[in-house]
């Protein structure tokens, strides 16, 4: 039986780390196709970022989601509201932080199948820890992007509600000096990126998984069925990360748990998923 077992290991070992080898392979091409799609992204997708942003900084509690949008067009248009604030500097961080997560997820999911005992090709805990260690990485090197970007949307906002002055809101952007202070709200970013990528790799990976061992072809129907879900997984997860990420970047000088005792209470739970519909 022991005998059986160790070759039952040896050849697990074997094919994993032939799937590991093609995975590393193929890791500069998955990054940078990747980087090249979140690079665009952001072109087209930047308004609903920025509005995400600004609803989430906003004081008005009395405001529902769809008038305080459509009160944005109306006094500020499309263009100068939503659609500019951050457009150059989100496009370097999605391009930076989606090209290495998407980048190292597969290798990341083929190295932890090795410690897995299923016979399966892939497995739900390797497909969850690579996302959490892809999304991690990826989302720690782009913190300072992320925060630029996070900053000069608020800024948009708070300029708006007379918050704060227009020379204020922007001398307050960029740190003054380049270090340990672009990394400012770090780990809630790491946070955020590591459940974003969880959830969306388990959701789309899972979800395909799942489909092929029901007989299901791979279709146009699975892979649209599959992105909804990880769309879904991905929102949900790292709504809270991303809610308090926000508040504690655009309000200077409080402490991470501040802010989220602050959010707790002028709204409760609601205040930690604020933005999720956007």
């Amino acid at each position: 039986a022991i005998s059986s077992y160790i070759q039952w290991l040896r050849k697990l070992r074997r094919r994993c780390e032939m799937s590991v080898k093609k995975s590393l392979q193929d890791l500069g091409g998955n990054t940078l196709a990747a980087a090249i799609a979140g690079c665009c992204q952001p072109a087209i997708f930047n308004p609903m970022d920025c509005l995400r942003i600004r609803w989430q900084v906003s004081r008005g509690s009395e405001t529902h989601f769809l008038s305080f949008t459509q009160q944005l067009l109306r006094s500020e248009g499309l263009w100068r509201a939503l659609w500019r604030p951050g457009l150059p500097v989100n496009m370097c961080a999605v391009a930076i932080s989606q090209g290495l997560r998407m980048g190292l997820y597969p290798t990341a999911r083929d190295t932890l199948q090795l410690l897995s005992p299923s016979k399966n090709s892939k497995s739900g805990a390797s497909m969850l820890g690579a996302g959490l260690a892809a999304g991690s990485v990826a989302y720690f090197v782009g913190a300072p992007f992320w925060l630029v970007k996070t900053r000069l949307q608020a800024a948009q906002q708070f300029i708006a509600e007379g918050r704060k002055t227009p020379a204020v809101a922007f001398a307050e952007i960029y740190p003054e000096r380049f270090g340990a202070s672009y990394w400012q709200g770090c780990s809630p970013l790491i946070a955020r990126g590591a459940l974003l990528t969880a959830g969306q790799m388990l959701g789309y990976d899972g979800t395909k998984t799942i489909a092929r061992q029901c007989g299901f072809a791979d279709a146009p129907a699975v892979h649209v069925t599959a992105a909804t879900v990880a769309g879904f997984s991905a929102a949900s997860l790292s709504a809270p990360a991303d809610t308090v990420l926000t508040q504690y970047q655009s309000r200077g000088g409080l402490g991470l748990l501040r802010c989220a005792e602050e959010m707790w209470q002028e709204r409760g739970v609601a205040a930690f998923f604020r933005g999720w519909t956007a």
